[in-house]
């Protein structure tokens, strides 16, 4: 076998979306731990210094958005948080619904600048730098004239479309994300300025009110679960806007995404007029064309049904089965209704806790470890074609659960070796459910956990309680094992190339049609003279 002709036939593959994303989160992740492990500890704190290990375990929980702990995020110094906090939107939502639009709308534009390219042989470097400059200017403007010409071909005009389309989609959704961000934060500073309770717990802490709204909402969008207390939202159980503020953040960020951008699609459509009303034509009749999170209208009322149902559901079985229990003492009926819904929302996918989770009832435990398992979406985001098997719901979900699930069944078990002598002196903090319950949260990147007591230790012996996952005092090979859970839950359902349905091969062999080339010269002459430099 000549493993150099491999090597160059590896070499000339072009990497697929899937794999780059891969890469992407695992080199972050590994530049993540480097810089936190240099920033150290926080003066006071009780660790000396931090592990490699649980600085990557760390990193990578944040990449992943999962928002389980191996290190307590009060031992972790300011520019650490800061780190942690950066590490949230290099790997959430922001830049996995912002960056395929901008990678669209650049193939689109490289289409334009073929067409629009002057036939004339530069005569110096500066000359052809200039032109270009000029041609990359003038993309956006080109396009956007062309699209609306009375005249245009029905095979061009669809071309121009599809671009005005993207960048009108791309401008809605960093408002969108703006405007929550912004939202959030206002409201979740203003609540905690008005409760002397959680003034006084930030203050006993020395942590900034300002600092820590915006870590709660730029974690609770991400749905990563990281809060800058040890014990959660737990000392903000009685806050009941905090956590209906978060709470909303919750969805709007992943499991109401689809449907809030859907609504403003739909808005905006409805009082638009003109030429631009076609553009948010295409994007409601084609969305699987344009967006990986852009539903059709039939998928999208099934997602707006099953997020308002399962969280109903949760909120119902939560009043009937721990109304009473002692893990809510103190609470008013209305707080108790409140920490019950908060609880539900974050349970799919948000990884807040305002309750501490081992006190609840275990068929309460049970039922929130399906649903971290159960995807946030009942549609798939594998693929961005408008297949008719892609909206079939049992359909997908059978794909869905197929993929993963021999993966999730061996590492449970090389966890549940790795733990085995764990298991057998202290059998009542680590048993298969608690591990189950782990691998749940991490697969489905919420970071739920039900950490470890002193309390359910059976051998008497030193032992102090921590606010650490589970899953941070496990052994390192069941750390690394739970990493690997983490990259996997994150990956899941990612699509193999970020535009799957547009063919730019044929779209660029439109282009360069001599009646392609005629329609779409511009007016304007880029001077032939050299410019000055």
């Amino acid at each position: 076998m000549d493993v150099s002709a491999v090597l160059r036939r590896l070499a000339k593959k072009r990497p697929c979306y899937y794999h780059l994303h891969i890469l992407y989160f695992v080199g972050l992740s590994l530049l993540g731990a480097l810089l936190l492990r240099s920033f150290g500890t926080r003066e006071g704190s009780t660790h000396s210094h931090l592990s490699f290990l649980d600085c990557f375990y760390t990193a990578v929980s944040a990449m992943c958005l999962s928002g389980l702990s191996s290190i307590q995020i009060e031992d972790i110094p300011a520019p650490g948080q800061v780190l942690v906090m950066v590490l949230m939107v290099l790997g959430g939502q922001v830049l996995s619904l912002v960056v395929p639009l901008l990678v669209k709308k650049h193939r689109y534009c490289k289409i334009a600048r073929m067409a629009l390219r002057p036939r004339v042989k530069s005569k110096s470097l500066f000359e052809s730098l200039y032109r270009t400059l000029c041609l990359r200017s003038n993309d956006d403007l080109w396009l956007e004239s062309l699209a609306f010409r009375p005249n245009l071909p029905e095979s061009f005009k669809v071309v121009f479309l599809e671009h005005q389309a993207i960048c009108h989609l791309a401008d809605i959704v960093v408002w969108y994300l703006l405007a929550v961000h912004l939202l959030g934060f206002v409201v979740a500073w203003i609540s905690i300025q008005c409760s002397s309770n959680a003034k006084s717990v930030l203050e006993s802490k020395t942590i900034n009110p300002g600092f820590f709204a915006l870590f709660a909402t730029i974690s609770a969008f991400n749905n990563v679960g990281f809060v800058l207390t040890n014990e959660n939202l737990v000392a903000f159980n009685t806050n009941s806007v905090l956590l209906l503020d978060l709470g909303l953040v919750i969805l709007l960020g992943n499991t109401l995404f689809p449907v809030a951008l859907r609504g403003i699609l739909w808005l905006v459509h409805r009082y638009t007029t003109g030429t631009k009303k076609e553009v948010y034509t295409l994007l409601l009749e084609h969305p699987r064309k344009y967006y990986l999170h852009l539903f059709p209208k039939t998928a999208t009322l099934w997602l707006l049904l099953a997020v308002t149902g399962s969280n109903a559901l949760g909120g119902l079985i939560f009043c009937a089965l721990d109304w009473n229990n002692e893990a809510l003492d103190g609470l008013r009926p209305g707080e108790k209704l409140v920490n019950g819904l908060f609880q539900a929302f974050s349970t799919r996918s948000g990884g807040m806790n305002s309750l501490n989770l081992v006190e609840l009832s275990q068929a309460m435990l049970f039922f929130y470890c399906v649903m971290m398992y159960i995807k946030p979406y009942p549609v798939l985001l594998r693929g961005e074609q408008s297949r008719e098997d892609d909206t079939t719901l049992l359909t997908q979900s059978r794909r869905n659960l197929a993929n993963d699930n021999t993966f999730l069944f061996l590492l449970v078990v090389f966890i549940s070796i790795s733990l085995n002598s764990q298991m057998e002196k202290d059998p009542r903090n680590f048993n298969l459910f608690a591990i189950l319950f782990e691998v749940a949260s991490a697969y489905g990147c919420v970071g739920l956990t039900l950490g470890y007591s002193c309390n359910l230790r059976l051998q008497p012996g030193h032992c102090k309680d921590t606010t650490l996952s589970f899953s941070g005092t496990w052994n390192a090979p069941g750390k690394m094992f739970i990493i690997a859970v983490m990259f996997i839950g994150r990956h899941r359902d990612l699509p193999h190339h970020i535009d799957s349905t547009t063919d730019m091969e044929k779209i660029s062999r439109l282009s360069r049609r001599p009646s392609f080339i005629a329609l779409t010269q511009p007016p304007v002459v880029v001077p032939e003279s050299t410019p000055p430099v």
